[in-house]
């Protein structure tokens, strides 16, 4: 995914994972941050539905590092919805705090050119052979 320098499981806890993210964007220092990601899926009347949603968990990762800017507030959600027998509706929401001094109006920039990439690197993804024969997931169990 751009600029993810690295990308790794903590653990699986319950219905939900915690995973840490160390980021190198070419316009600032490195960020990082914990998150804790958690997904579910149910039956709509195009078909399954899916929702992963994530939050952040800095208290379950790594110690704060010299020279790697800790985000405190990273909070999203992936809604993907079917569209027709071919299509899928992406939704991508996210909240979060840059950290350090950076202005707005690079962030936004910055942002924007993010999830143009992420959107374009998801697509060509989903275009490798191992994905197409993927069987359909099931949905998670439901919370008693």
């Amino acid at each position: 995914m751009p600029y993810t320098l690295e990308c790794r499981l903590i653990k699986r806890e319950g219905d939900s994972v915690i995973g840490y993210q160390r980021l190198s964007p070419r316009i600032c220092e490195d960020r990082d941050y914990t998150l804790r990601v958690s997904k579910k899926s149910w039956p709509g009347p195009k078909g399954l539905t899916y929702l992963s949603q994530w939050q952040t968990a800095n208290e379950l990762g790594p110690a704060e590092q010299k020279g790697v800017v800790r985000l405190k507030v990273c909070d999203g959600t992936w809604l993907l919805e079917p569209d027709g027998p071919a299509n899928t509706r992406a939704t991508y929401s996210i909240y979060s705090d840059t950290g350090g001094f950076i202005p707005a109006l690079i962030a936004n920039h910055a942002s924007l050119t993010a999830i143009k990439k992420l959107y374009a690197a998801i697509r060509k993804q989903v275009k490798e052979p191992q994905y197409a024969a993927a069987s359909p997931a099931s949905p998670a169990p439901a919370k008693p």
